[in-house]
């Protein structure tokens, strides 16, 4: 029994050794076969690798890579402008490329865009990262280095869009904002692009403009005490240490906002799919109420005097409806409604009484005297009207005068 379990174990080892080495034999031959195989009518990015093995496949990918290194991206953007991207954001992988290849036919090379380093990239442009990506890695993967953002323009529109005149402040926070994304569910906050109150106050007038013409939700907006000079009734906005405006996307798709400057004036734009419905904002019930004049009095103004301390301005309300237009017609949805207090006029009056008049000296009238002489008259009314004439003789002629 013991001399058969010892042949039984000398056979079991002769086995062994004459299976192993067939085996290593069997895998060396497959390995050589394999690595001696060749490609047939096929390309990876581009660059045919027909009639090469696998390690040749692999240097000539390599070596067209370091070409292709050598010169960044040139990144055609949707308004006419043209950016470079360098080619550090991209990496690639040939080995998994090579292996994934079991038929002939045209390949991609497996490629992955780092986009931390796009990021820098894409500051101050009119670009997004998510508009970006998927052009760069569709280029690298072909090993092309001109991009053209055709497609995306496309798929996307211009939905709402204002133009401002920013100043130095304003500027900053534009450029902050550039190329900003929204997702389904995100919020905009404008406080998150600036410390400026005054600038983002301004801002925020054009932006709730904006907003009020898509389905965005409005989360927060302020309005002031009284309506700003230059904002029109309706879409006034406060923006300080406890005021904000914020916004949220309600679409099942992505937004960016774009900000394009063309000279000294800024476009802003929000960039994404076209709405179902079409949407604006209008502002209705549009009222005013007359300011009053209230008058006061002070001691320390001169007698008699008085002043306009406060000049009077009539109050106004108004109401901003989202028109939202469909097939159907038209539907209302209230956004805000504003009312600013009328301001009344003050005048101020010297409390302080009038002096009393200066004493007068009477007038006693004088009339004429009673006894004042009469001019005599030429003619005396006592005196006969006889007496200047000469007087009359009267005598009877003689005989010896007369005539015969």
């Amino acid at each position: 029994m013991k001399r058969y379990g010892m042949h039984l174990f000398i056979l079991i080892g002769l086995v062994v050794l004459v299976t192993l080495p067939t085996i290593g034999l069997v895998n060396y031959l497959d390995a050589s076969a394999e690595s001696s195989a060749t490609y047939t009518d096929t390309t990876v990015a581009g660059i045919d690798v027909s009639g090469m093995t696998k390690e040749e496949a692999n240097v000539r990918l390599d070596n067209a890579i370091k070409d292709f290194n050598t010169i960044p991206f040139t990144i055609n953007l949707m308004d006419g402008t043209v950016m470079e991207i360098g080619k550090e954001v991209v990496t690639f992988d040939v080995s998994n490329t090579l292996e994934s290849i079991k038929d002939a036919g045209a390949y991609p090379l497996l490629t992955t865009i780092d986009e931390s380093k796009v990021e820098p990239y894409l500051e101050g442009q009119p670009v997004t990262l998510t508009m970006i990506a998927p052009a760069l890695m569709d280029a690298a993967s072909n090993l092309e280095s001109n991009v053209t953002l055709e497609q995306v323009a496309a798929e996307s529109e211009v939905v709402a869009s204002f133009t401002v005149s920013p100043t130095p402040a304003m500027q900053l926070a534009l450029d902050r904002m550039n190329g900003f994304e929204m997702a389904a569910g995100d919020i905009f906050s404008l406080k998150a692009f600036g410390e400026d109150y005054e600038a983002l106050t301004t801002l925020g007038s054009s932006f709730y403009r904006l907003f009020a013409a898509t389905p965005f939700a409005i989360l927060e907006r302020v309005p002031h005490e009284t309506l700003p000079p230059g904002v029109e009734l309706g879409y006034d906005t406060k923006i300080d240490e406890r005021s904000n405006f914020a916004v949220q996307n309600r679409e099942d798709s992505s937004y960016a906002i774009l900000v394009l400057n063309e000279g000294d004036s800024v476009t802003v734009q929000l960039l994404g799919q076209p709405f179902e419905a079409a949407f604006e904002a209008r502002v209705e019930e549009v009222k005013t109420v007359p300011h009053q004049k209230v008058v006061r009095f002070s001691s320390s103004l001169p007698s008699g005097s008085s002043s306009v301390t406060q000049s009077g301005q009539d109050g106004q309300s108004g109401k901003l409806y989202r028109v939202t237009v469909t097939e159907n017609g038209e539907t209302l949805e209230l956004l805000g409604f504003d009312f600013y207090e009328p301001t009344p006029e003050i005048v101020t009056k010297s409390s302080v009484p009038l002096p009393p008049p200066d004493p007068v000296e009477p007038i006693i009238p004088t009339f004429p005297d009673e006894d004042v002489e009469e001019e005599p008259s030429t003619n005396d009314s006592n005196d006969s009207p006889f007496e200047s004439e000469p007087p009359v003789l009267e005598e009877v002629p003689t005989e010896e005068e007369a005539v015969g």
